[in-house]
């Protein structure tokens, strides 16, 4: 928390150096209102009439450096960066260490610690004795270092878990092979008990049939039994007939 309260100090100072000491009148009209708005911490009306000045005199870099100072302040980062680069790449722009540490401080803001630490270093570069960049540039690192760590563990964490998906998914595969082959054995074996049951029920039906074959034989035999027998006695009664009239025809 310190740190971060000494980073936004810095931030601060930086951004509030703003150049009021531009030659014609009406560019120092808006850059006067421009620096006013600023220090009342109204950015937006700030970065308006540096914007204008900046359109209106676009060959003077200072009027793009308070023009990204404002930027900065009103979260507009990538404008901010294109700001400084037009001040930097003018030959007449002479605060170059500064403007390469606030371009430094928007790649910070923006987490891209590699490209603040190399704004950092150049702005060293320029001026060996700027404390607030030399600052920057330790804490720039640090985060870097931070960040790096974080990816890392990151790195880390999704590869352990990819780990446990790939296990977790051979595991899946797996009970699916193991479920598989235990339907098909589950099928085999209801194929085989239904075939069973199939040849217990033929079998039981044909010994029905040849036992209902058998009863109907032997019903059929009683029959012819029992007609016999009754043939019988009727020759029988037929002689005794004979025998008592004493006719034989």
């Amino acid at each position: 928390m310190k740190a971060k309260l000494l980073f936004l100090l810095i931030l601060f100072l930086s951004f509030s150096t703003l150049f009021s000491d531009v030659i014609n009148y009406d560019k120092v009209i808006r850059n006067l209102r421009g620096v006013k708005s600023y220090d009342k911490g109204e950015f937006e009306n700030s970065e308006e009439n540096f914007k204008n000045n900046a359109i209106k005199y676009p060959e003077d870099p200072r009027l793009h450096f308070n023009q990204a100072n404002a930027q900065v302040k009103n979260g507009m980062l990538e404008e901010a960066e294109q700001n400084y680069k037009l001040a930097l790449n003018n030959d007449q722009f002479k605060d170059r260490s500064k403007a390469l540490q606030n371009l430094g401080n928007t790649k910070f803001l923006q987490k891209d610690y590699k490209n603040a630490i190399k704004n950092y270093r150049d702005a060293l570069i320029e001026d060996p004795g700027n404390i607030d960049a030399r600052y920057n540039y330790e804490l720039a690192a640090k985060m870097l270092q931070r960040q790096q760590e974080q990816k890392q563990q990151q790195k880390q964490n999704k590869d352990d878990n990819d780990d446990k998906d790939e296990e977790k998914e051979k595991q899946e595969q797996q009970q699916q092979q193991q479920d598989k082959q235990d339907d098909e054995q589950k099928e085999k074996q209801q194929k085989q008990d239904e075939k069973k049951q199939d040849e217990q029920q033929k079998s039981q039906e044909q010994k029905l049939k040849e036992q209902k074959k058998e009863d109907a034989e032997k019903t059929l035999k009683a029959l012819l039994q029992k007609e016999k027998e009754e043939m019988e006695k009727e020759k029988q009664k037929m002689n005794v007939d004979r025998t008592k009239t004493g006719k034989y025809w």
